[in-house]
């Protein structure tokens, strides 16, 4: 009741720049809003009018889905059809229903259907969760005026623009409205903002003074009126247009405007006219459509399926010329083919014909050149990959109860090729929460506690004060004397930054204001009177307590004043001024009261100062003033604002403090503080008032350029400033935000912090002009575009806003979760993809080049050497799950230890396992065993007996052992790749050679009506012939002895920086010798000139040579 009864005295219509204006009359005929972007014409009350053109305008409800029902098909086709082996395969199996198809149709169509339907699957899955939680936002009730005064509620996707809602306390705003009255008699409410900016304080709006009086439901019943503004646009932070009401016009500004998604606070109810709704709100323009985003590797994958697309077109070319020589001049005399009635794929009279035939066949007889199971593979492993993020219990905010999402999958393996990352600032950084921490007056600094980044420095400093020890104990020392001598001047290094850390403890008992973390006795309990420039410091408190537009509400607990503030700065400094003595307490419509102590003893004065005008803080102006008059009559501008703008705006006479304050301010940016300068200008009564005229002039117009008006009119009394001095407030940094920073720093990656609008632009520009991977995070609807137009969109999950989340591919709880998401999860999910890429070539290389060693050993017959049956299996049975464990359970390094040597990290910037000459010497392995495995195999069984009756070996037992071959070799080989083994990986991998000889058991079971020529092949052919065996061990050994040797070669005299680390992890030096994994760890720092390393750094180069000057002195000073 207190805060209403404070609040309903209040008229803040004289308070504002921009609000709350008389209006314009018949008499005086207002500029009308017209011309391009101000066409936008809403009734008020009137819905009924908006349902057909020329007024009709978009419905209410959103969607931010990449897919509706109707576009599902063929957007989602698309997408997989974008994949250049899926439109190979999807060429193979229409062709495969021709009689020149080496493979049944059946063969080539199910496994093209099944990956693409899982894609899609997946897509359809994904798109569906964007769906609910749009579904759930428009259904949201608010009340809406029905008629006759009377309101009921309505669902968000059924109010249209012109409607009348009610809403009430801790809603959110279902679109953008006008707000007509509200709770309070004053016509103000209290909106949170958090969902748009990401900001928790509290904004102040206020309705017109003519529209107080609808403030119940009855007097809706007869009320219209038309509004006319600008169209729909992303800006959140301007407004344009008029009030047509009453036969008068009334120009309107952004602070009668509620934004969508924002939410009522501290005020009981509102009423308001919706002016946009749906995709035209200002939330909803700050989205753009859900982009398609592909990671580097996917991209890089097309060309690696181009390259062996023209190996496929040129061994088919090959083929053919082959088989067109062969019918041409050889097969007319192979009477056995009965040429008088040959086929004419075959015949040698049409050889064109002939050879084209062969062509199609050789496309489709190779194509498992092309891993058509790559695509679905990595899409299963990247699923359960993000599985494997969300369930991390390491990114799981308890605070909130929210855990990481992964909301798409697609861009895993990005994760861990950012070079730079792109962050909004608050909300996403920092708290949002202000405290006064230091401040310039008349050129003295004040204030001497440490910020946190000076404070994290420190710490810092002292942990690694050891290790500068180690390193400088490998100096010479002349004698013990000196020895000693030095030890003192480390030591005393030491106690100097223990004390400066340990102090944070007695500070923290201390320090119990919000808002307030200044010390310093000079200026605590009237002891300012003392210094010697006390009126500077009196014009600096009160500047400080009448420059602002906030509302005072009296705790009747603690007797204390709170503040309403628009911003927590401005809140910020009403605490630090009242704390200094100068205690704002009272507003009523054109004065400010504040109570000033002048002694430690207590005594207060009430002094009221007449507010005459106030100059809005924007974007573009930086600055702050207000125009009051004191009890001595005496007129006065205060200004605060940026330093450059107020630097630029000073008298000659008023720049006595400004290399002093100047020089503060820089230490107070290295300090991490925000700072603004403080400034005053005493005005003569004349030039007021002259002034005063210009100003009304321009608040009366309510044309489309009335702010650059006003603008203009502002600049003209903001000028002779005289400098007072600067205030320094620390933005404090969420929970573990400095040590991310500095971790993520350390492991080479650029961290951008971007303010203001058009975010997204910025982005780009970084994308185009880098040509690198980007990495977007932010919190709020502002931070959408951003969030889109970078390569990776990280949403802030931990607050209640969801615009950045919905637009986002990852979403975490807190920034500080970026650092594991992209050094631990980001850089294990490039190696595995990378590595299961290159693997994946190398096998169907491996697999794929034998069917054309036979085919031309064979007179390029198109004949190929395996059962039908056994092609299907290799990909979808045989080989796949060990390279999807590959994928999914592959660490070659622990996250701890990702997280100690962060500089691992770079392995995926700079794509050391996905770069050409890796990629080609994983197809250069492919194509050794291939040569092995088929060369070997016909070597050894090619005009000799193979079993002990004298049999020898036909095409199906030469093409099961060679099959055998493949299957032990790429197998043994995925298992030499791994460093990191579990059961599953295990039992995938023998289980696959497993399941070969089990297959092949049951298979040569079957009849052979369907078993065909492989009919007991196990049992009966191959099993009991030990050259069987034999070949397959010496054929799999011969295969992966050249990796095996080059790995090993690397290991011991090129090894790569994990290399080092597992081998420090296997012989568990990390335990036996602390010292040098400490010593490997500060290694393992990427050279970085941002984030604590890079000021602690300079301070250790500082120390050391502070330490190594004074050896140099001992040694010189020792005796001989």
């Amino acid at each position: 009741m207190t805060r209403g009864r404070i609040r309903a005295r209040l008229r803040r219509s004289n308070l504002y720049t921009f609000g709350c204006l008389k209006p314009s009359t018949i008499e005086e005929p207002p500029h009308p809003l017209q011309g391009p972007g101000f066409t936008r014409t809403v009734h008020c009350n009137q819905p009924q009018l908006h349902e057909k053109k020329p007024l009709y305008y978009c419905k209410n409800d959103i969607s931010t889905t990449k897919y509706n029902v109707i576009t599902f098909f063929p957007k989602a086709l698309f997408e997989q059809f974008r994949r250049v082996a899926n439109i190979y395969f999807l060429l193979a199996a229409c062709l495969s229903a021709s009689p020149i198809s080496p493979f049944s149709p059946l063969s080539m169509i199910a496994p093209l259907a099944f990956v693409v339907g899982l894609s899609m699957a997946k897509e359809a899955l994904e798109d569906s969760r964007r769906f609910v939680q749009d579904v759930k936002i428009n259904r949201r009730k608010v009340n809406r005026h029905k008629g006759d005064g009377v309101f009921g509620p309505r669902s968000w996707q059924n109010i249209m623009v012109g409607d009348v809602v009610k809403v009430n306390k801790d809603q959110f705003f279902p679109a953008d409205l006008l707000l007509l009255s509200s709770s309070y008699e004053d016509g103000i409410c209290y909106v949170e903002t958090m969902n748009l900016d990401g900001e928790t304080n509290l904004k102040v709006k206020r309705s017109l003074e003519s529209t107080l009086t609808l403030d119940n439901d009855e007097v809706f019943k007869d009320f219209s009126g038309i509004i006319r503004c600008e169209d729909p646009n992303p800006n959140l932070y301007t407004f344009v247009g008029n009030l047509e009401y009453e036969r008068q016009i009334y120009p309107l500004d952004p602070s009668q405007i509620l934004l969508r998604d924002s939410k009522l606070r501290n005020t009981d109810y509102i009423y308001g006219v919706v002016i946009f709704t749906g995709h035209d709100s200002k939330v909803m323009q700050n989205s753009t459509k859900s982009p398609s985003k592909r990671s580097t590797i996917e991209k890089k994958m097309d060309y690696i399926i181009y390259t062996l697309f023209t190996v496929l077109i040129l061994i088919s070319v090959i083929s053919s010329i082959g088989f067109i020589i062969k019918t041409k001049y050889q097969t007319p005399q192979w009477w056995y083919l009965r040429p008088d009635i040959i086929e004419y794929q075959y015949d040698p009279n049409k050889i064109g014909v002939a050879g084209m035939s062969h062509l199609i066949t050789a496309l489709i007889l190779y194509g498992y050149l092309i891993p058509i199971s790559l695509y679905v593979s990595i899409e299963v492993v990247k699923v359960l990959q993000a599985t494997f993020i969300n369930q991390d219990i390491q990114m799981y905010d308890e605070e909130t109860g929210t855990p990481a999402d992964a909301r798409t999958s697609n861009l895993n393996e990005e994760l861990g090729q950012v070079d730079t990352i792109l962050s909004d600032k608050t909300g996403t950084l920092t708290c949002n929460q202000m405290d006064f921490l230091k401040c310039s007056i008349a050129g003295t600094a004040y204030g001497v506690r440490s910020s946190d980044v000076e404070l994290a420095a420190a710490k810092q400093m002292a942990s690694d004060i050891d290790d500068a020890d180690s390193d400088l104990s490998n100096f010479p020392m002349p004698n013990t004397k000196s020895q000693v001598s030095w030890d003192n001047g480390t030591r005393s290094e030491e106690i100097e930054l223990e004390t400066v850390v340990t102090s944070k403890g007695d500070e923290d008992q201390k320090h119990t204001i919000k808002g307030f973390g200044f010390e310093d006795d000079r200026l605590m309990n009237c002891n300012w009177l003392k210094e010697p420039n006390a009126d500077d410091l009196l014009m600096f408190f009160r500047i400080l307590a009448v420059c602002h537009t906030a509302i005072p509400e009296l705790n009747e607990e603690t007797g204390v004043y709170t503040y309403e503030a628009e911003s927590p700065d401005e809140g910020a400094f009403l605490v630090a001024a009242r704390e200094f003595g100068f205690e704002f307490c009272r507003r009523t419509q054109s004065s400010i009261f504040i109570r000033e102590k002048f002694s430690a003893s207590g005594q207060v004065v009430e002094r009221e100062y007449k507010l005459l005008n106030l100059l809005d803080f924007t974007s573009k102006r930086k600055r702050m003033s207000v125009i009051v008059r004191d009890e001595e009559g005496s007129t006065f501008l205060m200004c605060k604002g940026a330093d450059s703008i107020i630097f630029d705006r000073m008298s000659k006479n008023g720049k006595m403090y400004l290399e002093a304050t100047t020089r503060h301010l820089n230490e107070y940016g290295e300090a991490g503080l925000r700072t603004l300068a403080l400034a005053y200008r005493q005005l003569d009564e004349q030039e007021y008032s002259a002034w005063n005229n210009e100003f009304q002039k321009a608040k009366s117009s309510v044309g489309a350029d009335r702010d650059a008006v006003l603008e203009r009119v502002s600049d003209m009394m903001e000028k002779e400033l005289i400098l007072v001095g600067a205030t320094a407030v620390e933005d404090k940094l969420q929970k573990g935000v400095p040590q991310c920073i500095d971790k993520l720093a350390q492991a080479g990656l650029k961290i951008w912090v971007l303010t203001g609008d058009k975010m997204e632009t910025v982005t780009r520009l970084v994308k185009q002009g880098t040509g690198k991977t980007t990495l977007a995070i932010g919190d709020g609807a502002n931070d959408v575009g951003m969030i889109q137009a970078a390569d990776i969109g990280v949403g802030i999950s931990g607050v209640e806003g969801m615009q950045a989340v919905m637009a986002s591919d990852f979403a975490i709880a807190q920034f500080r979760f970026l650092e594991r998401l992209l050094v631990v999860h980001g850089h294990w999910c490039y190696k595995r993809i990378a590595q299961m890429i290159c693997y994946f070539f190398y096998k169907n290389i491996a697999f794929g080049l034998t069917i054309f060693y036979f085919e031309a050993f064979t007179g390029f017959s198109g004949q190929s050497v395996y059962d039908d049956w056994y092609m299907i299996l290799f990909n979808v049975v045989l080989t796949s799950l060990p390279v999807i464990s590959l994928g999914v359970f592959e660490q070659d390094v622990p996250s701890e230890v990702c997280l100690q040597f962060p500089a691992l990290y770079q392995q995926g910037p700079k794509n050391l396992f996905f770069d050409w000459y890796r990629i080609l010497g994983w197809m250069g392995n492919g194509l050794y065993a291939s040569l092995i495995i088929f060369f070997l195999i016909v070597t050894i069984f090619y005009d000799q007996s193979f079993r002990s009756d004298g049999q020898t070996a036909d095409m199906a037992a030469v093409g099961t052992t060679m099959f055998t071959c493949i299957i032990w070799a790429v197998n043994c080989q995925i298992a030499l790749t791994m460093s990191h083994f579990t059961w599953i990986q295990h039992l995938f991998v023998w289980g696959s050679i497993t399941t070969w000889y089990v297959f092949l058991l049951l298979y040569g079971m079957m009849s052979p009506t369907y078993s065909k020529t492989a009919y007991q092949i196990l049992v009966e052919g191959l099993g009991p012939a030990p050259i069987y065996w034999t070949a397959t061990l010496l054929v799999t050994v011969t295969c992966n002895l050249p990796y095996f040797a080059h790995i090993s070669f690397q290991r011991c005299f090129n090894p790569m920086d994990h290399h080092i680390i597992q081998e420090i992890k296997y012989y568990k030096k990390d335990i036996e010798d602390q010292h040098m994994w400490t010593r490997e760890r500060s290694k393992a720092r990427q050279d970085t000139k941002i984030g604590f390393t890079a000021r602690v750094e300079a301070k250790i180069r500082q120390l050391k040579g502070k330490l190594q000057k004074k050896q140099s002195s001992f040694a010189i000073s020792a005796p001989s």
